[in-house]
Order: structure tokens, then sequence, then C-alpha cells
């Protein structure tokens, strides 16, 4: 007798709670022993089956937390890392600038107050992508085709003008713009005549 409860004893697997509160199966320990008699083929009771289920749910919650922790962790890091980011760049685009500025500091370009806005809003929209050189090339042949235009502009009107002034009319002692007083019917043909002479 004493021999087959020795041998029900072995063939029954011993559950162990570990330290997060989960059943385990004693190695060491004989289970070949059919589990058709087990809850899930594991537990031996609900009793144990649902102590094992509240212990699940206290690792999971567990674990749920420790994972929004890391999470916030890993965006705080990230966030660092985003301003850390953006501080090298600032100081590159510095860096950048100060070069442009040494190479550029003349009274046309960044002595110059409209040049410098100019410069801000083009580095505003292109950040440290913008090209100075381009930049001041485009500068310079605006300017350029502008004095163009307008000394174009002001040659013409001063052709215009040379053209007006070398236009002379020829003065008679009766101003041809003058009407006569009476109509050409109205006139004897001795009048018409002395008129005709005038004009021509």
């Amino acid at each position: 007798m004493e021999e087959i409860q020795e041998k029900e004893a072995l063939s029954e697997p011993v559950m162990s709670e570990n330290s997060d509160g989960v059943f385990k199966t004693i190695e060491g320990q004989a289970d070949d022993a059919p589990s058709q008699n087990l809850l899930l083929g594991k537990f031996k009771s609900v009793e144990e089956l649902s102590k094992a289920y509240e212990n699940l749910e206290k690792l999971q919650g567990a674990q749920s937390k420790e994972l929004g922790s890391l999470r916030q962790k890993s965006n705080f890091f990230n966030e660092i890392g985003k301003m850390l980011q953006k501080q090298q760049d600032t100081k590159n685009a510095q860096q950048e600038i100060s070069k442009e500025i040494e190479k550029y500091n003349t009274p046309e370009y960044f002595q110059n107050p409209i040049f410098r806005d100019i410069y801000k809003e083009a580095f505003n929209v292109l950040g440290n992508n913008l090209d100075t050189e381009r930049l001041v090339d485009l500068a310079e042949n605006y300017v350029k085709s502008r004095i163009f235009a307008n000394e174009r502009a002001k040659a013409k009107q001063e052709e215009n003008e040379k053209a007006i002034a070398s236009i002379t009319f020829s003065k008679n002692k009766v101003s041809s713009l003058n009407p006569p007083k009476k109509r050409l019917d109205e006139m004897t043909s001795k009048e018409v005549d002395d008129l005709l002479e005038r004009l021509i």
C-alpha cells in the first residue's frame, strides 16, 4: 500500500511558486503520469489556477508599468538628443555665417543693412543649405540688370529730348499757326494771293 502511494506521489507533478508568482513544475520530480486529471494540464485545483492567474495579472501589471516607464525615458532621451542636435546645428550655422561675414564684410554686402536683411530671410528659409556665394552672385546680377535698365531708360529719354530740341519751325511775318481773319470765299483775289505768298 505504501509503495502504491509513493508511486502516485512521484507521478503527480509538484508545483512551486517562483518569485514572479508563476507556478512551475519542480525539476527532478516525476511528471510522466498522465495530466488528464489536472486543470489545463498543470493545476490540481481551481484555487491553484485562480492564484496562478492572479499572480500572472500582477506580473503583467508590473511589466506594463515598467514598459510605460521605459517608454517615457526613451521619449525623454529622444527629446534631449533632438535638442543637442539642434544646438550643434546652430553652432555649425554660426561658424558658417562667421566665415561668410568675414569674407563679405564690405560696404556693399554685410555692412549694408539691406543685404543683411536679404541674407537673414534667405537663411531663415534655407538654413545651413544657403549658399552665400550663389546669393551674392544673384544679388550682383540683379543689381547689374537694374542699373542697365535704368541707363537704357535714361538714354532713351535723353535721345527723345535731343530729338525734340532739334526740331525748328520757320517763322514768317504772319504766323502760319494763326488762321486768317477772313474766310477764303470772303477774300478778294489779291488778298488770297498775298496770303499764299506769305505762307509759301
